[in-house]
């Protein structure tokens, strides 16, 4: 009962019940029953951001653009309030007055104590000093600082001279030397490698390399004692070692001097004529079970010697295609050509949207009185090492994959192929590397090269690298290596003495078609024909690689415009307010480091 008194501690024995009088009912009360006590309200706790969005938060101004600080330059933050991808805006410093100036030349010194000289005696090779290099996990190219582009802080691209295609002095290994024309290269300690300023992305694209100084003209000599000089050659990536030869691991494809080899992942092969493509299914990358028939080279072509012309063709499928692969959404059933018919390839802008952005992340940095963008490079991804190891066995992967020494999720359970769970280890259809010596194909070094547009290749995630976008120079480069003296020279068809010195029938043809703006090509073969109309493009045209460096120069134009544009609308058509130079602290000093 509501109004009984407590009960006493004696009341749990009672004694026996006796008979009492029954009390009279009482009234309900007319005073209400106290409300229930309200539920005590704990005060709300202020949800604390981590140390990292702190950071983040503080570094990014009222416009969502980020700006960069000195504790965190180095790690270069991503922009996460932009609503479409956009470049990054560091603050550094207003130009000088000399970022103004074209570039100057770079400085080239002797070989000492003894000077590098030709075979001829006529040239010399030179050691270029005071360069940016680009090593790890770091790129440079050349900036220069222009008023047309006040809201991309000045500065845009440029290149010293000589202008055309040739061998990179930033993206070599410091221990290459070159004449003062940069085709001719070599090395005098082990294997050391140098890429191109120019790079393959689709299409098909055709180097030559001479070897000046080699396997002798009369064959290897196996009696001579002590290191003999060597060349090989080939196409690498940009996640490619420069202190190993080409073909070292799988981001490049290679050719010896001796035997005349193919090799990728430091792994012999053998040339061979591709099979007749079909209905059926596409093949995997070589070297992953039962392959072509190899080609038995005659003895005259068994060695790369002194003297030989060797040509170097690479064929791409398009961007469109290409992006299909690293997507996931390439269907051999469906995509069934090499993707130059798609209308972005017809001049129809409505298809341009399928190939993704290009993002350029670059900071501008001085360094030894020149002017770089530092660009994040590109690194090997875990299931590519497992790939290139020497313990994993293509053709034997079920029972090889307790040997991989890797997390769960970088394990490599299929040879590589089009469909692969690993973007690294996805392959391009229509993808090969034709070899020819003296003019005559002696047949195809690689089928089914692996992709390379984002994601599958990505920079490092430890430096704080944005992922999953094309700076435009994500390929496939012409490289040289070079070992103990070896001497090599490339041509790329646009020397000013002529073009190719040994070009096969249909490079030929392709040479003296350029600059031509009446004929243009057939519906058939490099046109697409739009009723009466016809559209030419190169993606079937086998041209030398110094057309696609004019290419690239148009194309870094046409970013740098785009660029410009796009922080011109960030910043609501007004010219920025130059920013303290604290920013600039951290990239100037991250140059310094490597010197």
């Amino acid at each position: 009962m509501a109004d009984s008194a407590p009960i006493p501690v004696d009341s749990l024995n009672p004694p026996a019940l006796t008979a009492t009088p029954t009390a009279p009912p009482r009234a309900a009360s007319k005073t209400p029953a106290p409300a229930a006590p309200p539920a005590v309200q704990r005060e709300q706790r202020e949800k604390k951001d981590s140390l990292k969005k702190r950071e983040s938060n503080a570094n990014t101004n009222s416009n969502g653009t980020y700006t960069s600080s000195a504790s965190n330059l180095g790690k270069r933050k991503a922009n996460s309030h932009d609503a479409y991808p956009s470049p990054q805006r560091f603050n550094v410093p207003p130009p000088r007055a000399q970022d103004f100036e074209a570039p100057k030349e770079d400085i080239m010194i002797s070989h000492e104590p003894y000077p590098f000289d030709m075979p001829e005696g006529d040239r010399q090779l030179y050691k270029p000093i005071d360069l940016a290099e680009n090593k790890r996990g770091y790129r440079y190219g050349r900036a220069i600082a222009d008023p047309l582009f006040p809201h991309k802080q000045f500065y845009r691209s440029t290149s010293p001279p000589p202008h055309y295609a040739r061998l990179s002095f930033e993206d070599a290994d410091k221990w290459m030397h070159y004449t003062t024309n940069a085709l001719i290269t070599t090395n005098e300690k082990g294997w050391r490698m140098v890429r191109s300023n120019v790079c393959a992305r689709e299409g098909t694209l055709y180097y030559e390399i001479k070897v000046h100084r080699g396997v002798p003209s009369s064959g290897p000599q196996a009696e001579v004692p002590g290191p003999q000089p060597h060349v090989r050659f080939g196409f690498a990536r940009r996640e490619a070692p420069l202190d190993a030869p080409v073909g070292f691991d799988g981001y490049s494809y290679g050719m010896t001097d001796i035997r005349f080899d193919t090799m990728h992942r430091s792994r012999p092969g053998k040339l061979f004529h591709p099979a007749k493509r079909g209905k059926s299914k596409p093949k995997a990358a070589l070297g992953t079970g039962a392959g072509p028939i190899p080609i038995q080279l005659q003895p005259q072509d068994q060695h790369v010697k002194e003297g030989d012309v060797i040509g170097l063709e690479i064929q791409l499928p398009s961007l469109t295609l290409h992006q299909k692969v690293v997507s996931g959404v390439y269907n051999p059933a469906v995509d069934i050509g090499d993707g130059f018919d798609h209308p972005a390839y017809a001049a129809d802008p409505a298809g341009a949207e399928t190939v993704a952005d290009v993002i350029r992340d670059r900071i501008p940095v001085a360094y030894k009185g020149n002017s770089y963008f530092e660009i994040l490079d590109l690194v090997s991804s875990k299931p590519m090492e497992v790939y290139a190891d020497r313990q994993t066995n293509l053709s034997n992967l079920t029972n090889n994959l307790t040997n991989q020494a890797t997390t769960s999720k970088d394990v490599v359970k299929t040879a590589p192929n089009s469909n692969h769970e690993h973007p690294s280890l996805r392959t391009l259809p229509h993808s090969a590397v034709r070899v020819y010596k003296n003019g005559q194909l002696l047949g195809t070094a690689f089928e089914n090269l692996l992709a390379f547009l984002p994601p599958a290749s990505a920079p490092s995630k430890i430096n704080g690298a944005r992922e999953g976008f094309d700076d435009g120079m994500v390929g496939y480069f012409p490289a040289i290596s070079c070992f103990w003296g070896g001497i090599a020279e490339v041509n790329f068809g646009d020397r000013k003495d002529g073009g190719f010195w040994c070009p096969p029938a249909h490079i030929q043809r392709a040479h003296g078609r350029q600059g031509d703006d009446v004929q243009m090509a057939d519906a058939h073969g490099n046109g697409v024909s739009e009723g009466h109309a016809k559209v030419w493009q190169p993606g079937r045209l086998a041209r030398g690689f110094g057309e696609r460096y004019r290419e690239q120069v148009a194309e870094d134009v046409v970013y740098d415009l785009i660029d410009e544009v796009d922080f011109f609308m960030v910043d609501d058509g007004v010219v920025p307010i130059a920013e303290s130079a604290g920013g600039a602290v951290g990239g100037k000093g991250r140059v310094k480091e490597e010197e």
